[in-house]
């Protein structure tokens, strides 16, 4: 059953307890190898000047006018962002990372020092998780699927970026990270019995793609006890996430699914199967929201949702596996595109996993809930 009804939107029934907060978790400033910052730059020639990048004061100050609350600065394999006078500004909460070249990225969340990756095999990345763990510190898979993450299921991960720049951009141009592929990995650890979150970041590098791949682009909300740094991490590693396309200051669709008496539970919690479920819309009116559930099964056939506040309440079946997730997305021609591709390529050579046939307008999705 899929009851459907407009509603005014309220926040969490635990939201005596927290609040969701915006933020982005990665953010790269002229601290790293592949943006430029002027004459001085110590790891980025003149001649990469088509890199020009944000220094810290700024990339804090552009998280601001777009109304997130913490974010993430993840230079590659370089701390120094964490002790320049910039860091943390602006009224934005500064989170301590790196974006650590393995076999696969990995974001380093939660570090304030970069660790010694060993040979990078399974064995000594496994040692390396420990002790980030050690220092309250989370492993995440970064944008798995480019570069691969070479770790498969074999080293845990507290959280997967299943959203890696806007998810319009798809391989081969101008992205080669594919989202959909990062969303059904995340989704074989949740069959694997995982309570992994998903995340999403904007990899923002360059002054040049500030406008369409800048901080919050896409936005991680957590729901958080206190905006801290431990406050955070807490609730990104209790994982109470959802993902939207925009920043909170350009008004961009978001998603709440919740569950059980009062509605109280979130992503990261565990329900009983017969729990009673609703998902809520903001600021989506003309899409579909989606429920899915484990194996990636739909739940139902997508809803379209009606009006900016929306709200369906629901009930799952049997069938429904171990957890239950949300998503919204915009109406982008997605058969259509499949059908044209076969036309010109043929069944046999149909291009797999890019504009043929990956969603497109992905707007919001919420990590899941967990069913028992």
């Amino acid at each position: 059953m899929f009851a459907c009804a407009l509603s005014a939107l309220v926040v969490p029934g635990s939201a005596s307890a927290g609040r969701w907060v915006a933020g982005d978790l990665h953010v790269h400033t002229t601290y790293s190898h592949d943006s430029y910052g002027g004459p001085t730059d110590d790891n980025t020639g003149p001649e990469d000047v088509f890199t020009l990048g944000h220094t810290v004061t700024d990339d804090f100050a552009i998280a601001r006018t777009r109304g997130l609350d913490f974010m993430a600065i993840s230079d590659h394999n370089d701390v120094r962002s964490q002790s320049d006078p910039g860091f943390g500004t602006s009224g934005v909460l500064g989170l301590p990372a790196y974006e650590n070249s393995l076999n696969g990225h990995a974001q380093m969340l939660g570090a304030t020092h970069v660790f010694d990756n060993g040979d990078k095999s399974t064995a000594a990345i496994l040692g390396l998780e420990n002790a980030l763990h050690a220092e309250s510190g989370l492993l995440q898979a970064n944008h798995p699927d480019d570069p691969r993450w070479g770790y498969g299921y074999d080293v845990p991960v507290d959280t997967v970026e299943v959203w890696n720049l806007p998810w319009y951009y798809q391989p081969p141009l101008p992205s080669a990270s594919n989202n959909t592929w990062a969303l059904h990995y995340w989704e074989g650890w949740l069959d694997r019995g995982a309570h992994v979150a998903a995340t999403g970041g904007s990899d923002s590098h360059w002054i040049s793609t500030t406008a369409a791949q800048g901080p919050g682009q896409p936005t991680t909300w957590v729901y958080v006890r206190k905006l801290s740094v431990r406050g955070v991490l807490d609730g990104l590693r209790a994982g109470h996430t959802s993902v939207s396309a925009q920043p909170p200051a350009y008004g961009g669709p978001r998603v709440f699914l919740e569950a059980g008496r009062r509605y109280k539970s979130i992503p990261g919690d565990t329900v009983k199967r017969r729990a009673r479920f609703r998902v809520r819309v903001r600021n989506a009116p003309g899409s579909y929201v989606r429920i899915v559930t484990g194996g990636g099964r739909e739940a139902f056939p997508p809803k379209l949702v009606t009006g900016a506040r929306y709200t369906a309440h629901f009930r799952l079946g049997r069938a429904a596996g171990s957890w239950v997730r949300a998503e919204v997305y915009g109406e982008d021609a997605q058969a259509g595109r499949e059908q044209a591709c076969t036309t010109i390529f043929g069944h046999d050579e149909a291009p797999v996993g890019t504009y043929c046939t990956n969603r497109v307008a992905m707007q919001a999705l919420s990590s899941a809930i967990f069913l028992r």
